[in-house]
């Protein structure tokens, strides 16, 4: 190891090229072909969501506001060299791979050390990888709190590899996901503040084999530079604590809604609101908050609605510029779409992949029948996809569509063309007799070829699920609705399906049906979606048979709602239960679905007016919107929608995901209870949390916005403003109006964070697991450190996000 003796050369800080930074140049997103950088002007907004070729050009995005570049270009105060470019002493190979000196690629006039591997593993059974481990033999890394690695893959055919990087102390070490790309010099950056480090061992570089897509060639070459530990000023990345940020929503602000940001440490009595001339036009006194986290200020500039671009102003301090206009939230609406877009599976998707996993089945068990599962979205990095977020981000952007079809027609098209992608995978993998394509694994690129000999293609187990099929009736009859005026065919077998799998559903939930991987059925959560299909189909077809099991539904949900004051020192109504005897709470860790039975409930009070149970629906709703209120009031905290109401007795364990690495189901129960304490105390064994509690599977966007979509829902159908101004608040939580001043959609806003891509590379629009937390501690987290699952790009937060837009556009 060589120790730093002399200032760090600019020139080696930046790296060899822009383009080599890992993970910073952003493929084709279909955005907009113009001004991409930071927000449009108001002045431009209009003519730029009008533009035709808004939705066709291919272009790359600014990445001057991304996270990245500011941490690249922090200043190194000191550093170490773990790897000297050509070293071949301490270093050991695992996996598919050779290793030599290269004689061809150098790294600042040296020699490069190159692993050798190939990617042909389809008929692999366990996906291999390769990679290289460097011994450090105890070495003390504590004075410093960056790593920096230069790699270059060497390929042909691929967009994108994903790298974990290893390190720290036996037992301790975590795993860094680089974004690389193939054919130059990538840097690799992250900071390791957070890791214990005063002996580690070894650093391991990894590369997990991706598959042979027929667009590529097998063999991959990986040349190594300079490995690097660094001293920087780390970012802040747990708790509250704003220090000298400026919260505030990235995209803007609708007008008629509440405007506010958050700062800390104000010596300011006053705050300024600029325009894009730099003339200050609004002036007020800051708000002081104070809680148990600390002093806040809030920058509230609600009563002005004038449109036009704006930057706030306190101290010295400013934010970056946003917007106020009714399309404030519009760029972020396309870019979730396009980002959509780029999730297609099956299809030619430029700078992605070629059509892909056309091999790929799913199996029947009982009849060994098979039904083609590609086409609709990669769900998530890992190429999987639940039939569950389908239906939901496909029924999200129709309804969606449906909001904006007076005023964008050019936006209402681009959500029926990709919701019917969606639909279309929902009609193709069902097997008409309740059985369908649930949880689909491709893992890997595929080479497309169906061999007679490989039954690995078949690793997809159809199942009968009555949740999965009541949301798959009630997204194909929102369906059928929409798509009748331009292709009645297709319009009518969604409505065909619809029917069917309604009561494939009802007749699954009334046998005790559930499936494998998510457990025995939410009564709550089931019967939700249950009276949300029955009304969409009453809407459609006229039929009395659908209001009569919807307001069945409606009993089963409302007898799960808590709707007595409990004996509680802060008494709180309103929350569900999981069933109607109240023995679990009704609560999520990871997908989230606490929209359910509010969706059930407001869309059987719209679509049936003259019910005698009508009241009773509306009472429940008020009943939950009393819980948000109450709830919001005791967590005043960003203007936060709270998580859960805990009762220790009542959690279910099932609903947690616990590896066996992790421990016992009993060692996870009590865990659990241990996170729940850190919350608020509502009673002897009850505790209000800001955020979920969870084992592995921490990252809360999608329990977060699903909650947001049961507020949003039952504001518009109770007109009540303030409940949709709580639903907004997420919204403007995940558009960076947080505590790390971090839009967490990438290619939105600003300081937003490389997200864990796996097989693509970083998309514009994509939308992560989510802000996570970290121990036992009820304290929002968002390392630079990027990893599985909470930097995972997720199509159900996305579905999420525009299913809460759909009630506030």
């Amino acid at each position: 190891m060589t120790k730093n003796t002399n200032r760090w050369n600019r020139r080696q800080f930046l790296g060899t090229s822009a383009l080599g930074v890992a993970g910073l140049t952003i493929l084709p997103s279909f955005t907009i072909d113009k001004g991409t950088a930071g927000h449009p002007k108001p002045s431009k907004l209009d003519k730029l969501l009008k533009d035709s070729s808004y939705v066709h050009k291919e272009i790359s995005q600014d990445l001057s506001e991304c996270a990245e570049t500011r941490w690249l270009n922090k200043k190194v105060e000191d550093f170490v060299t773990i790897y000297s470019t050509g070293d071949s002493e301490n270093l050991r190979v695992s996996g598919r791979a050779t290793l030599e000196l290269s004689q061809d690629k150098k790294y600042e006039g040296k020699n490069c050390i190159c692993l050798t591997t190939d990617t042909s593993i389809e008929n692999i059974p366990s996906r291999p990888g390769c990679g290289l481990t460097i011994t450090l033999n105890k070495t003390d890394l504590s004075a410093y709190n960056r790593i920096s690695a230069w790699i270059y893959p060497e390929s042909t055919g691929y967009y994108n590899f994903y790298f974990p990087v290893t390190i720290g102390n036996p037992g301790k070490a975590q795993s860094h996901v680089a974004c690389l790309l193939p054919n130059t010099w990538n840097r690799v950056n992250w900071e390791i503040a957070d890791i214990e480090r005063d002996a580690v061992e070894r650093m391991s570089v990894s590369l997990l084999l991706p598959g042979c897509p027929p667009e590529a060639l097998p063999t991959v070459k990986i040349y190594f530079g300079e490995i690097r530990a660094e001293k920087v000023q780390a970012d802040d990345d747990w708790g509250w604590e704003l220090k000298d940020r400026i919260a505030f929503c990235h995209s803007g602000y609708l007008p008629n809604m509440k405007k506010i940001a958050i700062a800390q440490n104000v010596t300011d009595k006053n705050f300024r609101l600029y325009n894009e001339s730099n003339r200050a036009v609004y002036e007020r006194e800051v708000r002081e908050v104070v809680n148990e986290f600390g002093t806040f200020y809030e920058l509230d500039f609600s009563d002005f609605s004038a449109c036009g671009e704006y930057y706030l102003q306190v101290d010295s301090r400013q934010t970056k510029p946003f917007i106020i206009d009714e399309q404030a939230l519009d760029a972020s609406i396309w870019k979730s779409i396009n980002f959509m877009r780029l999730l297609r599976c099956g299809e030619d998707i430029p700078g992605v992949h070629s059509a892909c996993h056309l091999n790929c089945k799913s199996l029947h068990t009982q009849t060994q029948a098979t039904v083609p599962n590609f086409g609709g979205w990669h769900d998530a990095g890992d190429l999987s996809q639940f039939e569950i977020c389908t239906a939901e981000i496909a029924q999200a952007m129709l309804e969606l569509a449906l909001r904006v079809k007076n005023r964008d027609k050019k936006l209402y098209e681009r959500l029926v063309k990709e919701g019917k992608v969606g639909i279309a995978w929902l009609l193709r993998t069902r097997f008409g007799d309740g059985s369908r394509a649930l949880a689909v694994s491709y893992g890997m690129w595929r080479d497309n070829v169906l061999q007679p000999d490989n039954e690995s293609i078949r690793r997809s187990v159809a199942e009968n699920g009555p949740f999965e099929n009541f949301l798959a009736s009630a997204a194909c009859a929102v369906a059928a609705g929409i798509y009748k005026e331009e292709d009645a065919v297709f319009a009518n077998w969604c409505l065909r399906v619809a029917e069917e799998d309604f009561y494939f559903a009802k007749k699954g939930y009334e046998d005790g049906i559930y499936t494998r991987r998510w457990g025995t059925n939410v009564d709550a959560q089931v019967c939700g979606a249950a009276a949300l299909a029955a009304a969409e189909l009453y809407a459609l077809t006229g039929k009395e048979e659908y209001v009569r099991i919807g307001a069945e539904c409606a009993q089963t949900i409302l007898s799960c709602q808590k709707s007595d004051y409990p004996d509680w020192k802060i008494p709180i109504r309103g929350f569900f239960y999981e069933n109607p005897a109240h023995t679990k709470t009704l609560t999520y860790e990871h997908r989230g679905h606490e929209q359910s039975p509010i969706h059930g409930l407001v869309r059987l009070y719209e679509l049936v007016p003259n019910h005698p149970d009508r009241a009773k629906w509306k009472k429940g709703l008020e009943l939950y919107a009393e819980y948000v209120y109450k709830t919001c009031e005791l967590t005043y905290l960003y203007h936060l929608l709270p998580a859960h109401v805990y009762e220790l007795d009542k959690l279910n364990i099932e609903r947690f995901t616990v590896p066996a690495s992790h421990g016992t189901l009993e060692w996870a129960h009590g865990d659990l209870q241990e996170q729940v304490k850190t919350g608020i105390k509502l009673g002897e064994n009850a505790y209000l949390r800001a955020l979920p509690v969870a084992i592995q599977r921490r990252g809360y966007h999608a329990t977060l916005l699903s909650k947001a979509k049961a507020v949003s829902l039952a504001g518009r159908v109770l007109n009540d403003k303030k409940l949709l101004q709580i639903a907004m608040n997420q919204i403007e939580w995940v558009l960076g109006k947080n505590p790390f001043a971090s839009s967490t959609m990438y290619g939105e806003g600003y300081n937003y964070h490389p997200l864990y891509v796996a097989y693509s590379g970083q998309m514009v629009g994509s939308l992560p697991v989510g802000i996570m937390t970290k121990g036992h501690a009820d304290l929002p987290y968002w390392p630079v450190l990027n990893s599985y699952v909470y930097k995972e790009i997720w199509g159900h937060t996305t579905g999420k996000y525009l299913f809460v837009l759909a009630d506030l556009v």
